[in-house]
């Protein structure tokens, strides 16, 4: 079975990077690109700026719109997000109201900006989820990191800022470097611009400016690129292209290994240094690039009781959260029907897991973040849908669970994947409702964990190259 890619991350290298245009960036009052992956169009963004009142007072609004139309594992996969932000005349945000669509789900986010804090609300086709997010004394919040670009606000390399996500209702920290002048070929011509790196966990991106600070070029993830264009250019747009997102992002493995076994991979082309080190998976400098050794807990403790693993741990990984609703009666009533009186925590993790395996069918297309309501309803969708359906289940069931994203192994590749961890009293253990087995083998690579906002910050590993240095066959 090939595995479910973790759509949420590959959706990203397109939605965050088009959001980087239609969330601020117009330098005049109407602004159109166009956005290619592998030299296909894969969609477009358009935005415009103009005075508007809010309250009475006089603020800027933009309003946006992308559109991404590509592949998925084969199946078609189309995304549209439109967003409004009313901005002050310093370019702060004071209220934003995104929303996006992907077969025939929708999310919308609407949030108001303080001083202190956030004030956000999500609502999907289960319900509505509010939540109340702190600003940290003395930050400012942006809803695009280009913002600072474009108006002059980057004062120096190295500069970090904060930024709000509405897909996970979390505050988001990137690094806005300035790299100097390079030479770039756009449309076949060479020019020099100067180039300015952003890098965010979501999706890292370059943006090439002309002396004037005039967008020429953005490159993300992948390759994905965008660039200004007339409204007649942006719109050559079928919303069919052929590229497949879960292929393009596959990361190909130099050596084979034992998946049963611990196994030890050499990284190189990328900086690990903010990926997750302990249990399963300890993560090592070397002078060559980074060593990732993984040694699965296939022989776990199996007579531990739910009531011993959850003793002692932080009560977070037993509550629920933003998509997430275990304390739910109809997920307490689906936990008791699936577990009955079963206090064995493996026994009760099996049945779980199965259950989610068993229920659940796949739809690739699925681009919008959901609730544990609507994918129970629903009873498809991708790797972030299983975990999030299997992690509400378990905490439903007082077992204590995270969330994790990161890789999977498939003949010969990694793909971007989503899984959960279960607690047993000593160490966090990957269960994974889409493969298989019950307890994960060496052949996952970890890039994050946490609640599901959290999860999905984790780092991508484009232009990693990764060689097995031991654990062959």
């Amino acid at each position: 079975m090939k595995p479910l890619p973790r759509i949420q991350s590959i959706i990203r290298l397109a939605t965050a990077t088009a959001l980087f245009a239609i969330t601020g960036w117009c330098f005049a009052a109407t602004e159109w690109m166009g956005i290619y992956l592998q030299g296909q169009k894969i969609g477009y963004s358009y935005a415009e700026t103009n005075p508007a009142q809010l309250n009475g007072k006089e603020v800027s609004l933009t309003r946006s719109r992308m559109e991404i139309g590509t592949q998925m594992l084969g199946a078609s996969m189309k995304i549209q997000v439109d967003t409004s932000t009313w901005s002050d005349s310093k370019g702060a945000p004071i209220k934003s109201e995104f929303r996006m669509e992907s077969s025939g789900r929708t999310m919308n986010v609407n949030a108001l900006f303080f001083a202190d804090r956030i004030e956000s609300s999500m609502v999907t086709g289960e319900g509505e989820t509010s939540k109340t997010i702190p600003v940290p004394k003395g930050k400012s919040i942006v809803l695009d990191a280009t913002d600072l670009v474009k108006t002059g606000g980057l004062s120096q390399s190295g500069m970090k800022q904060l930024i709000f996500s509405p897909e996970t209702l979390e505050l988001v920290e990137v690094t806005i470097n300035s790299k100097g002048t390079q030479k770039v070929t756009v449309s076949g011509q060479e020019v020099t611009a100067n180039v300015v790196e952003i890098v965010d966990p979501r999706a890292p991106s370059t943006l090439y400016l002309s002396s004037k600070g005039d967008l020429i070029k953005m490159v993300g993830p992948l390759g994905i690129e965008m660039y200004p264009e007339s409204e007649e250019e942006a719109r050559k747009f079928t919303g069919t292209a052929q590229v497949d997102l879960a292929s393009a992002s596959r990361l190909h493995v130099d050596g084979q290994f034992d998946r049963t076994k611990p196994v030890r991979f050499q990284v190189s082309g990328v900086d690990l240094s903010k990926m997750p080190s302990g249990d399963a998976q300890i993560v090592g400098k070397k002078s060559d690039g980074w060593v990732i050794n993984i040694k699965p807990f296939l022989n776990t403790d199996r007579k531990i009781t739910i009531a011993n693993a959850a003793k002692g741990v932080d009560k977070n990984w037993l509550q629920p959260e933003a998509r997430v609703p275990s304390n739910d009666p109809e997920f307490k009533k689906l936990a008791k029907d699936i577990v009955g009186n079963e206090k064995n925590l493996w026994n009760a993790v099996q049945s779980i897991r199965d259950f989610v395996h068993n229920k659940m069918g796949v739809n690739a297309g699925i681009g919008v973040m959901r609730d544990a309501k609507e994918i129970l309803k629903s009873q498809e969708g991708v790797c972030r849908d299983h975990a999030i359906l299997t992690g509400t289940i378990l905490r439903s069931a007082g077992i204590p669970t995270r969330f994790a994203n990161g890789l999977v192994y498939y003949a010969g590749d990694f793909y971007y994947h989503a899984w959960v961890e279960v607690w047993d009293g000593k160490n966090w253990i990957g269960v994974d409702s889409t493969r298989p087995g019950l307890i994960i083998d060496s052949g996952y690579i970890k890039t994050s964990h946490g609640t599901v906002g959290q999860a999905l910050q984790g780092f991508l590993l484009d232009g990693a190259k990764i060689k097995v240095i031991s654990g062959t066959n």
